[in-house]
């Protein structure tokens, strides 16, 4: 009922202006360092992303609005589901329809040549490829909820390895936040994992869900490694900066 409340209330002006701050400020700021296209491009990146969650919570009549910008990303609100599978299909939706714009960037860079939209592709596959790593709060940890408490405990070390080898504060400090939530979420996760019946699931599904995960994983990571071999990203960026 409090889910339904929440949902059913109109954002605030105060809400309304801070999103207004957020999409300004990304647009001036990596408008100004980069170009234009790059800073709208990322913008619809985030929305894109969100959008997959979106129309999946809606193909399942679960309750969601758009929740707005902060200044790490987008997000959605919605009610609370009846199980882990529930929450896994809606959190498939970000990584399918982000990794499908990252193709489309690819197909208008191949017929336009335009190295912006290059480097668009490229920042979409990889924001989606981590947002795949099994540790909640990211999607990949919602997706193993329906798999194994065990995978959840995978994603720490590589989260750990992107902490240390992070060069911008605000990533570290994104990573750190991840990690201490991810902790949490996945000690308690652990608890309930083998009593609680909302993360009971047929073996079926498991399997569907393992297959799922990795197709996606596999289809992310796979386009990842061939633009780190096919392109030189550091002289593409340097090429589309304003400021050499």
């Amino acid at each position: 009922m409090e889910d339904e409340i929440e949902l059913m209330k109109k954002p605030s002006i105060g809400k309304i202006l801070f999103n207004v701050c957020i999409v300004s400020a990304t647009i001036l700021v990596l408008g100004f360092v980069i170009n234009l296209y790059y800073a709208v491009g990322y913008l619809f990146i985030l929305i894109v992303h969100e959008l997959g969650h979106y129309i999946v919570a809606k193909f399942l009549n679960i309750k969601v609005r758009f929740g707005g910008f902060t200044p790490f990303g987008a997000y959605i609100v919605h009610e609370n589901t009846k199980s882990c599978k529930e929450n896994a299909i809606i959190a498939i939706g970000g990584p399918l329809f982000g990794g499908l714009l990252g193709l489309i960037y690819y197909i208008i860079y191949h017929f336009t040549g335009e190295s912006t939209f290059l480097v668009l592709s490229f920042t979409s596959i990889i924001l989606n490829l981590m947002n795949l790593i099994p540790v909640s709060p990211l999607d990949g940890g919602k997706i193993v909820e329906a798999i194994s408490p065990i995978i959840c405990y995978m994603g720490f070390p590589f989260l750990l390895y992107l902490f240390i080898s992070a060069n911008r504060l605000k990533t570290k400090i994104l990573l750190l936040f991840i990690m201490v939530v991810g902790i949490y979420e996945t000690y308690n996760f652990t608890i309930k994992y083998k009593k609680d019946s909302y993360f009971k699931l047929d073996r079926k599904s498991k399997i569907k869900f393992i297959s799922i995960y990795s197709i996606l994983l596999l289809s992310l990571g796979v386009s990842a490694i061939y633009f780190y071999n096919t392109f030189n990203f550091k002289e593409l960026i340097k090429s589309i900066t304003r400021f050499k």
